[in-house]
């Protein structure tokens, strides 16, 4: 009995060893491994130099207003046959924007510089014929007024064609276009806002300047 015992004992210690001893081997190894590896590279990010200029900024609640601007509007009604313009487009004083029918003043216009030749016919030929002593002053007056009076109707006329010929009154910065094509527009109606240099002008802080990346020509 004594003796199973003793077997039985050294056994267990035998099969104690030698996991013993494998996994010593194991510890031995690791520690070897550990001994030989080396630290992963950390990852850099690299970027070239230059050169560059670090503008200041300011932060502030303000509002923006045109130095000067005006909504181009129609002195008279008519239709709209022509359009010269988009929006935003910047513009120079005196382009065309926009053309009105102008097909009876035309006209008319022919008309009155047909009645204003011959009425510079008749008054050269009174101061031929007043030199002649032929005609009487009064005469040669009339024809002088008559033809003033067809200048001044040729000129009426012109002036009512410019009404409808809308050109840009200063140089600036067109807005939305308030028109199309074939409208008739009413007195004062809007063709397009149009705005010269704009302005900042800042609330908070209490602080205000003029921006010129903000302007327009």
């Amino acid at each position: 009995m004594l003796k199973k015992l003793l077997i039985t004992i050294a056994g267990i210690l035998l099969i104690i060893g030698a996991l013993g001893g494998i996994k010593g081997l194991q510890i031995a190894a690791l520690i070897a491994s550990g001994a030989d590896a080396t630290m992963p590279a950390e990852p850099v990010t690299t970027a070239v130099v230059t050169q560059d200029y670090w503008e200041p900024t300011l932060k502030a609640v303000g509002s923006l207003t045109a130095v000067q601007g005006v909504t181009v509007a129609a002195e008279t009604p008519g239709k709209v046959v022509a359009i010269n313009f988009e929006p935003g487009a910047t513009v120079s004083a005196g382009d065309l924007l926009l053309q009105q029918d102008t097909s009876i003043e035309e006209a008319m216009l022919r008309s009155a510089e047909a009645s204003m030749a011959l009425a510079k016919i008749n008054l050269d030929r009174a101061r031929e014929l007043i030199g002649k002593a032929s005609i009487s002053q009064s005469e040669v007056d009339t024809a002088d007024a008559q033809f003033k009076q067809a200048a001044a109707q040729a000129d009426n006329v012109r002036a009512a064609i410019a009404k409808k010929t809308i050109r840009a009154p200063f140089t600036g910065r067109l807005g939305i276009r308030l028109v199309n094509l074939g409208q008739t527009l009413k007195e004062g109606e809007g063709s397009s806002p149009c705005r010269r240099s704009i302005r900042s002008s800042s609330t908070s802080p209490s602080r205000s300047r003029n921006w010129p990346g903000w302007r327009s020509a």
